[in-house]
């Protein structure tokens, strides 16, 4: 488990089951803007890398082929949800495709954060294809001492 995101840190269903559901689908048979098959669709999500350090937490998403208009970050309670849309590319809709492995579609990912983060106050940066999350945390306050007085 991570214990940042309290999810298993790897797949929960194995190799061969994702094997077995690639080739129980029909799906050079579907029309171009469909063909991956949906043991890849609906269930791939975009790698997250999640560090943390003493004074911050960093997120990175790899999201190839987007752009920061098409990424929406939001915040609701203590997770993060990360949304982005890849469209399918209409001008290429002439071609007739033998072949398509590209993903498109819609995604999101909500990841559990841990208590004591600035959320008002995340670096959002997008580069190479990569969404980078940088989330301060709240300094610890120090203890004090509370004198005690007799009766």
């Amino acid at each position: 488990m991570n214990s940042l995101t309290n999810r298993p840190t790897f797949p929960t269903q194995s190799l061969a089951h994702w094997i077995q559901r690639f080739f129980d689908n029909d799906w050079m048979a579907a029309p171009a803007t469909s063909r991956l098959p949906a043991a890849l669709t609906g269930d791939v999500m975009p790698a997250v890398n999640l560090g943390e350090t003493d004074k911050e937490v960093t997120v990175s998403v790899e999201l190839p082929g987007l752009e920061e208009k098409d990424i929406d970050v939001s915040w609701s309670g203590n997770q993060l949800c990360i949304k982005a849309e890849r469209k399918f590319e209409a001008e290429k809709k002439e071609k007739h495709y033998h072949y398509v492995e590209s993903q498109y579609g819609t995604f999101a990912r909500t990841l559990v954060m841990p208590e004591g983060l600035k959320r008002d106050q995340v670096d959002a940066r997008f580069k190479n294809g990569v969404l980078t999350l940088t989330i301060p945390k709240v300094e610890p306050t120090p203890a004090t001492k509370v004198k005690v007085k007799a009766g």
